[in-house]
C-alpha cells in the first residue's frame, strides 16, 4: 500500500463520509421498513429515539474502513478515522443529550 492510502487524512476523510453515507444507508432502509408498515412514523418523520438510532447505526459504519485499515497495517489512517469517530459520537451526544438524560 503507497503512502497516500497510509496517510491520516485518509483516515479523517473516510471517518467524515462514512458514518454520513451509513446515516442515509440506513435513513433509506428506515423507509422502505416505514412503506411496508414494521416501523411506525408519522408523515415521512421518525421520532427522536428512532433519528438517534439511525445516527448510531451510521457512525458504526466506521468500523469499516477501521477494519480495512487495521488489516492493510495503516496505522495513520485508523488514527483519523478513529479521531473522526470520537468527534462524530461527542457530538452526537451534545446533540441527543435533552434525549439521553
Amino acid at each position: 500500500m503507497d503512502s497516500f492510502n497510509k496517510s491520516i487524512w485518509i483516515g479523517i476523510l473516510l471517518g467524515i463520509a462514512v458514518p454520513v453515507v451509513g446515516y442515509a444507508v440506513t435513513l433509506m432502509a428506515f423507509e422502505q421498513l416505514a412503506k411496508m408498515g414494521i416501523v411506525q412514523s408519522s408523515m415521512g418523520q421518525f421520532s427522536p429515539a428512532q433519528s438517534r438510532t439511525m445516527w448510531v447505526i451510521g457512525i458504526m459504519f466506521n468500523l469499516i474502513p477501521f477494519q480495512y485499515f487495521k488489516v492493510k497495517k495503516a496505522e495513520r489512517a485508523m488514527t483519523g478515522v478513529l479521531m473522526m469517530t470520537i468527534v462524530a459520537v461527542v457530538i452526537w451526544v451534545i446533540y441527543y443529550h435533552k434525549f439521553l438524560f
